[in-house]
């Protein structure tokens, strides 16, 4: 049935034509092999893909998919239900307890995706007011007062401005004062907490910036929390088991002890080949997270066999540093050549490299034109980046060879003088 032109239905369809029209609609691949390794079949041929997350190459390692059949043939396909009630799996637990011991922290809860983790987590730590006010009133004999049984009237956050999606949708869920810093600007931070008169102060940060590839100043973040009382968090899904000389994120890159940051999140996506998502810290701060998230609490946990699979991979990874620092190494060679070559890289100090484009037409331009030469590089545009700051963002894995990223660079040289940016 034909919609009127008013109609939300028919709005929704236009602006989508117009993308599709335009060239910015994700035009993804239909990829017929495994999307973890450096070479995939796309459209009858191979292509170089330099997208993949899977860092260490271990999605596909023959110890992890041996340790994901076991448990897959003794637990089955899905969990069966929730952690809360029947699905509280030993692997979950035992998962739990070895990401928490790798990053050396007390404990650590894992969710389903690293999205759920966030989203969970930083709404959750603002019910402390409100089950504070509970406690008083079921325990103490004490009447809540409307302002404690307001529960996040006493809470500001402050958010880096380059935070991940899903730490600015968990910030939007917690409903709580919220006070954005600038990129790395600790300067403005400080004032910001100076400033503010809020009970509980929470500061939020990426370890690593997914779109930039450059790394948070934790020290100086870890300063301010101690200077104004604040709890500090760092999602460092893109940090952990890649960053620092032993290979435990973000923190480990700047020596910094586990001891002076709350929560650190992390994801098993990248590094560890998998799927999922955790946060660990002081047991207390974990067990409190166990009853107030709700994206743990009402969703079915991490299927068995991924959780082996996972816990597998990080005994690799931890025994396997070769893996880091080949990955490194790719990266800080194609940063470089890709600098000479007169392309921006945004400041990016760790495997992720974008390289600025601008435009968003133009952008798409260049995916399309390095997928005619057999790359599989995707565009960031916005709202993943600000507008007029689309880029191909690359990533660089141990998988990755010198030739294969001596050729996406000839090919970057040919579109830089194609396209004459």
């Amino acid at each position: 049935m034909t919609k009127p032109d008013t109609h939300p239905a028919a709005r929704i369809a236009s602006l989508v034509a117009l993308t599709k029209k335009h060239l910015l609609y994700p035009n993804n691949p239909i990829v017929n092999s495994a999307t973890t390794e450096p070479v995939i079949w796309v459209d009858g041929r191979d292509h170089l893909l330099f997208c993949s997350n899977n860092l260490l190459g271990l999605s596909n390692h023959p110890d992890v998919k041996e340790a994901a059949i076991k448990a897959l043939d003794r637990y089955g396909l899905g969990s069966g239900g929730s952690r809360q009630m029947a699905a509280n799996i030993d692997v979950h637990r035992a998962l739990e307890q070895r990401i928490a011991e790798y990053v050396g922290q007390e404990d650590a809860i894992c969710f389903a995706t690293g999205y759920m983790a966030n989203v969970g987590t930083v709404p959750a730590l603002m019910k402390v007011d409100f089950l504070e006010a509970i406690a008083k009133a079921h325990l103490g004999g004490k009447q809540p007062t409307r302002e404690e049984m307001a529960g996040f009237d006493g809470w500001e956050i402050f958010s880096e401005e380059l935070n991940h999606a899903s730490l600015v949708d968990g910030v939007r869920l917690a409903k709580a004062r919220v006070s954005r810093f600038g990129h790395k600007d600790t300067d403005q931070l400080s004032k910001l907490l100076e400033a503010s008169g809020a009970r509980s102060k929470f500061i939020i940060s990426d370890g690593v910036f997914s779109m930039d590839g450059d790394i948070a100043p934790i020290p100086q973040l870890a300063d301010l929390a101690e200077k104004n009382g604040a709890l500090l968090m760092i999602d460092d899904a893109h940090g952990v088991g890649m960053l620092g000389p032993n290979g435990r994120g973000s923190l480990d890159h700047h020596g910094v002890s586990t001891s002076r940051v709350d929560l650190q999140m992390g994801t098993f996506t990248k590094a560890f080949g998998g799927i999922g998502g955790y946060v660990s810290g002081d047991r207390d701060l974990i067990d409190f997270l166990r009853i107030t998230a709700r994206s743990y609490i009402f969703s079915a946990p991490l299927p068995p066999a991924i959780a082996a699979g996972v816990a597998e991979a990080i005994d690799i990874a931890d025994r396997e540093s070769w893996r880091r620092e080949k990955s490194l190494e790719n990266a800080h060679y194609f940063r470089r050549e890709v600098q000479a070559l007169g392309y921006d890289t945004v400041g990016s100090e760790a495997h992720i490299v974008p390289t600025l484009i601008g435009n968003e037409l133009a952008a798409g331009e260049v995916t399309k034109l390095l997928r005619h030469r057999g790359i599989i590089a995707p565009h960031a545009r916005y709202p993943a980046v600000p507008l007029g700051r689309a880029r191909i963002r690359f990533v660089m894995t141990c998988q990755h060879e010198r030739q294969q990223i001596d050729y996406l660079l000839s090919c970057l040289a040919e579109v830089k003088k194609l396209l004459k940016f």
